[in-house]
């Protein structure tokens, strides 16, 4: 699974990258505006780590942009910063955010919150898999009603004919 790290400090850039690699696919940003066209570009569902305060675009905007579209909506978002106020906190998750995280941050903590991230992220595919399938049994099952009603109306001109005869 893909997870997205935008992070404009080089320091926090590394950390969150050693301590993540050995169980994500890491696509990494410097600022915000090269996070927002790598949100865009990933295919497949991600995972996203994105700092509050970056140049281009701030981590609550991206939120907002991504909540804004279809292809990204998805996106699992995490608002990792500095700022730790309840005010903050409120206006981050409020922002389209899923989780928030303050720096500094404990690594095992950090990597538990991606973990919930991933089985968001998974069980969301699964429901999405399981609606597929459904929809192919109801199309199925009208189909299957229709040819029941043709065949009961072609069998019942006949069988009337017998009962008169």
């Amino acid at each position: 699974m893909k997870l997205l790290i935008a992070e404009d400090d080089d320091f926090f850039r590394r950390l969150l990258q050693q301590v993540l690699k050995s169980e994500f696919n890491l696509c990494v940003a410097r600022d915000g505006a090269e996070a927002w066209r790598l949100l865009q570009s990933l295919t497949e569902p991600v995972l996203a780590i994105l700092d509050w305060v970056m140049p281009g675009m701030s981590g609550p905007q991206l939120c907002r942009e991504a909540r804004a579209l279809p292809e990204t909506a998805g996106a699992y978002l995490i608002l990792l910063t500095a700022k730790n106020s309840t005010a903050d906190i409120i206006a981050g998750l409020g922002s389209g955010a899923d989780d928030y995280v303050t720096k500094p941050f404990q690594p095992e903590e950090l990597r538990a919150r991606v973990r919930i991230g991933r089985r968001v992220l998974e069980l969301q595919g699964e429901v999405a898999e399981q609606r597929a399938a459904l929809r192919e049994s109801m199309t199925r099952e009208r189909l299957l009603q229709s040819q029941m009603q043709s065949l009961q109306a072609k069998s019942t001109p006949a069988a009337a004919k017998a009962a008169s005869a």
